[in-house]
């Protein structure tokens, strides 16, 4: 039924190359170069050139035998082993969100809209089952990747001791639930039938409003243990699977399409209760929506086999049709829903309210901010012939120089679907040449010889982003590197490798101090991701017609809020552009 997606995508894309050895430390020697002072560059690369020269080859050898071997893409089982090895709690460390504007959505009500998403959510699994969703094709008009789209229904990211792992329902086109939570409760709603029909309009608004009349919620919260760190979350499901009852429960919640939350009206949608909760969110099932009661809508995704591009192209086909016009059938229809029970002793009820109390913890860790920056937008920067992502790069760049007075790492996340099973690649986004710029710029510099440093920025930057769409991504060749020596004997076998890849210099490289995405449209109000590092921050931007919507997710620890990080950002966008329109004038 996904032959389209799956095997005919083998013939129509290209398979992602794998990088040489020489040309990865190349460029790794050459984008170190603005981030660390010259003995740092001296040090590292002293330790490149003994990694490559011994312990390198032989870990090459390893991925290029995996790259032979499979006519699939080597990096995706890579990047799946490295998400689910992570321990930390997912909404903190690999979930991400948006919540969506409100000015996008219809004039419905929670019931409606709920509905209706429901409705959205199984037309578009069914055309992706049944292979009658369209190829989707790039800016270059040749199809792109679309193989994951299916990983985003009927999955759900199993906590283990040591190491997750994915839980896949086999794709029918018959008898699928969804999962709805409320007041602590948990229910299946069918959304597709025995014989492939999605539920009606009138039969899902019903089996709603009957849920959120039940006058006797659960007290404790099943899916509390979803939000602990991993190897406590693998614990405290294990004791629930103890009983047939709950283990029966808990697989068809990871056999259902997705999960829902609807939020009653003391419950605010806020980016921070879309990302973390703490309360009815099952953090570990791939797909989640939450519905506030005056029909504000939420999206949370787990991180490990999607990513964000294709979780937005997805959250728009579904959002952009909620106010198609209801089909004669909608009107009828019974509901069919169901209750989950569950048998639970006086020690998982006590670890539950524990678990409860943790994610609220943990939710109280991160902050968010969002501004739309006005008059400053595509159209506008085609006129001055700026590339929009370009300017905004080099605009964080110079809002990080002036908060910190230094030099850190910047990423920006782009899209690889013009290769088959294209993950998201990272790229470090500060050039030599924008620092030349940024430095000269900031100190008051604006003639026409810092007109020709931006201009050789713009370039410097492209000519980078380039090299990573033809697939040479330095962050992924390292991380498969790094993974050829952990399961090929580690430290042990090869320590001069351990030596590189602990290297405090090769981790100021890549610990981002700005992890960036772009996200083109203007469906998303608000942005929400932890920051890759400790002390780092996430920022989501948009380049629209004639404005830049962003979002700064930042951790309460930083030393600058987001809020004021976000001040910070606006005030560079603005003095770039102003800059840029009067050395034109």
């Amino acid at each position: 039924m996904t032959e389209k997606y799956i095997t005919e995508g083998l013939t129509l894309l290209p398979k992602l190359p794998l990088p040489k050895l020489d040309q990865t430390f190349a460029s790794l020697k050459k984008w170190r170069t603005p981030l660390l002072g010259v003995s740092e560059q001296n040090k590292l690369a002293e330790q490149i050139d003994a990694f490559q020269k011994s312990d390198a080859v032989e870990l090459q050898s390893y991925l290029n035998q995996r790259w032979v071997e499979t006519n699939a893409n080597w990096l995706s089982p890579i990047l799946r082993h490295h998400y689910l090895s992570n321990r930390q709690p997912v909404q903190t460390k690999t979930n991400f969100g948006f919540t969506i504007s409100h000015d996008k959505l219809p004039h419905q009500d929670q019931l409606t809209i709920t509905a209706k998403l429901l409705q959205n959510f199984a037309d578009q699994y069914l055309s992706y089952v049944t292979g009658t969703a369209p190829v989707e094709k790039g800016s270059d008009d040749k199809p792109i990747d679309m193989s994951s789209y299916l990983s985003f229904f009927r999955t759900q990211r199993q906590p283990g001791v040591g190491h997750d792992y994915l839980q896949k329902t086999r794709h029918t086109v018959n008898n699928v639930e969804a999962t709805v939570i409320y007041h602590q409760t948990v229910y299946q709603i069918r959304l597709i039938d025995h014989a492939g029909r999605v539920s009606t309009l009138h039969s899902l608004t019903e089996a709603l409003t009957q849920m959120m009349n039940n006058p006797d919620p659960d007290t404790f919260f099943i899916g509390a243990y979803t939000g602990l760190p991993r190897n406590d979350a693998a614990k405290l499901r294990q004791r629930l699977s103890s009983s047939e009852l709950n283990q029966a429960n808990l697989t068809r919640i990871s056999d259902s399409l997705l999960t829902v939350t609807l939020l009653d009206p003391s419950q605010s949608l806020t980016p921070q209760s879309v990302l973390l909760g703490s309360q009815n969110r099952l953090f570990d099932k791939t797909t989640q929506v939450i519905v506030s009661s005056d029909a504000q809508i939420g999206f949370a995704f787990e991180h490990s086999q999607i990513d964000v591009q294709t979780a937005l192209r997805l959250v728009n086909s579904v959002v952009t049709k909620l106010d198609q016009t209801a089909d004669q059938w909608d009107s009828k229809g019974k509901p069919h829903f169901q209750r989950l029970e569950w048998q639970l002793d006086h020690y998982t009820k006590e670890a539950l309210s524990e678990a409860d109390r943790r994610n609220a913890e943990v939710a109280q860790g991160l902050e968010f901010a969002s501004k739309i920056v006005q008059a400053v937008g595509v159209e506008q920067l085609q006129d001055l012939k700026v590339d929009s992502d370009a300017f905004a790069q080099i605009s964080l760049a110079l809002a990080e120089y002036r908060i910190t007075g230094s030099w850190r790492n910047i990423s920006e996340s782009t899209s690889m679907r013009q290769f088959y099973q294209g993950r998201a690649e990272t790229v470090s986004t500060v050039t030599l040449e924008e620092k030349q710029f940024i430095e000269v710029f900031a100190a008051g510099a604006r003639d026409a010889a810092t007109r020709q440093l931006f201009n050789q920025a713009v370039t410097a930057l492209a000519a980078r982003m380039n090299l990573i769409q033809q697939g040479f991504g330095i962050d992924s060749h390292l991380l498969g590197l790094a993974t050829m020596m952990s399961q090929h004997g580690g430290k042990a076998a090869f320590p001069d490798a351990d030596e590189f890849f602990h290297s405090p210099f090769l981790n100021q490289l890549v610990n981002d101090f700005f992890s960036t995405v772009r996200l083109p449209t203007d469906l998303i109000d608000t942005f929400v991701s932890s920051p890759a590092s400790p002390n780092g921050y996430t920022i989501g931007y948009s380049p629209l017609k004639n404005q830049i919507a962003l979002s700064v997710s930042a951790w309460t620890s930083n030393d600058f809020e987001a809020e004021e990080l976000l001040a910070d950002i606006e005030d560079s966008l603005s003095t770039i552009f102003a800059w840029l329109t009067a050395e034109r004038n």
